[in-house]
C-alpha cells in the first residue's frame, strides 16, 4: 500500500476485554468498536464503558450522545 496513510488502509486495531453485559446480565467478552463503545459477543448489545475508579459498561441506544471533548489548558 505505497503512498497511503495508515488510516486509509482499512486496517484498524481493536481490543477484547471481559466484563459484565448489562443487557444479557452475564460475564462475557466485549469487543471495542469505537472509543468507549464495546459490543457483547454473547448477545450483540452495544455498551458504553464508564471508568470512575471501577470499569462499568452501560447500555447504548439511539439517545446516547457521543461527542468529542476539548480539554482547556489552564
Amino acid at each position: 500500500m505505497v503512498g497511503m496513510k495508515k488510516e486509509e488502509t482499512g486496517i484498524f486495531q481493536t481490543e477484547i476485554v471481559t466484563g459484565d453485559c448489562p443487557e444479557c446480565d452475564c460475564k462475557t467478552m466485549l469487543v471495542k468498536i469505537y472509543d468507549n463503545i464495546y459490543r457483547c459477543v454473547n448477545c450483540g448489545e452495544d455498551t458504553e464503558q464508564k471508568v470512575n475508579g471501577v470499569i462499568k459498561y452501560m447500555k447504548v441506544n439511539s439517545e446516547t450522545k457521543m461527542a468529542i471533548r476539548e480539554f482547556m489548558d489552564g
